[in-house]
């Protein structure tokens, strides 16, 4: 199957997702239009033109395609790229790059990797930046927010003719105030304290969340491994502010008109937005 594809409003305007997920076998999401990749989970021809790469953790299923992106890059000639890791895995990541490239029998890959933690923030274009947050995994693991920048004239300016505010801002007077939105939140692998301790990453427009298991035998196994089960959800989704909740990370346990069918009688009737999801069934 290939990657899914999602178009969503925001305040930014129509955002465009594209990606798949599974447990165990591959997360890949692209935002073509930021340029920006949020964890490589496994080769795609659409990944290398990611000029920024988000890894959440060191799984294989979310970084598979790391080497392919970088080599990639490199054999076609495209400019330096910037790849953002969590920080307990830098060295380790630093070390796997550099070996792909001398197995390669070529010269480093034009990748600057900057290591990230709770909190960390880097700028991904003038008016947007990406804040790492960490998650409820049993390994270290970030999700990333999106956030948005944007100026306006503060209200008690609003009603100034052009010439006046002109005239204001030549004498230097600061006339404009900024306003952050958060645009969307990838939560990455994560159990339910995550939702239960950072209610503010649920007031995103978007929010990308996994949910791995959804038959009640699988509660302990959800729990052992620090994912999340649809009952550890649903209690909490009458809270959630988003515009839109996109679920990703099935287990291969279920299958998809399953999957489907527990987001249409268990999610749907109790979230206010809309409901999206990435599963896919990879080939």
């Amino acid at each position: 199957m290939g990657l899914r594809r999602l178009q969503l409003a925001t305040s930014w305007g129509s955002l465009r997702i594209v990606g798949g997920s599974r447990a165990g076998e591959a997360t890949l999401i692209l935002l073509p239009q930021l340029h920006l990749g949020l964890d490589p989970g496994r080769p795609h021809r659409a990944l290398p033109p990611m000029r920024t790469v988000v890894v959440s953790h060191g799984h294989l299923d979310h970084l598979g395609g790391l080497g392919y992106w970088a080599s990639q890059r490199f054999l076609n000639s495209m400019p330096p790229a910037t790849l953002l890791v969590p920080s307990a895995i830098e060295d380790d990541i630093r070390s796997l790059l550099e070996s792909f490239a001398r197995l390669e029998g070529g010269r480093p890959y034009a990748v600057e990797i900057i290591p990230m933690e709770d909190g960390s923030v880097h700028q991904l274009r003038r008016d947007m930046e990406l804040i790492s947050f960490a998650t409820d995994h049993w390994v270290p693991t970030l999700g990333t927010r999106i956030t948005w920048h944007k100026r306006r004239l503060r209200p008690e300016h609003r009603r100034l003719p052009e010439a006046e505010i002109a005239r204001r801002q030549r004498a230097g007077e600061v006339l404009t105030e900024d306003v952050a939105t958060d645009i969307l939140s990838y939560c990455a692998d994560s159990g339910p304290a995550l939702i239960r301790d950072r209610p503010e990453i649920f007031s995103s427009e978007i929010v990308m969340l996994e949910c791995s298991f959804f038959k009640p035998g699988d509660q302990e196994r959800a729990a052992r491994y620090g994912h999340t089960h649809i009952d550890d959800l649903k209690p909490h989704l009458e809270n959630f502010s988003c515009r839109h909740l996109v679920l990703l990370h099935a287990s291969r346990r279920h299958r998809m008109r399953e999957i489907e069918a527990y987001l249409d009688d268990e999610i749907r009737p109790h979230f206010s937005g809309q409901l999206h999801h990435l599963n896919v069934d990879w080939d």
